[in-house]
């Protein structure tokens, strides 16, 4: 009886030890996926702004900081203030 309980015991402890490993694969698997998302949302961003300085949304942020009452560069400034945090 004590060689049962004992063997129970240990797959017992085995299968949360698997299961411990298999959580923490995969949270950081999810983890990476998120982070390239992230980063990609990032990309995008960085890509809108180049386009506001090349002048294809330059009227609409020229508007925004004429109704706001702030100069071109300000509302710039304030467009291009935020990013995702990865």
């Amino acid at each position: 009886m004590v060689i049962s309980l004992s063997a129970l015991v240990l797959a017992s402890l085995m299968s949360f030890g698997e299961l411990s490993i298999n959580y923490l694969c995969f949270n950081y698997l999810t983890m990476t996926v998120i982070r390239q998302l992230l980063v990609r949302r990032n990309r995008i961003l960085d890509r809108d702004e180049k386009a506001v300085m090349d002048g294809t949304d330059r009227e609409r942020v020229e508007e925004a900081g004429r109704l706001e009452g702030l100069t071109f560069e300000d509302a710039l400034e304030r467009r291009k203030g935020f990013r995702y945090l990865y």
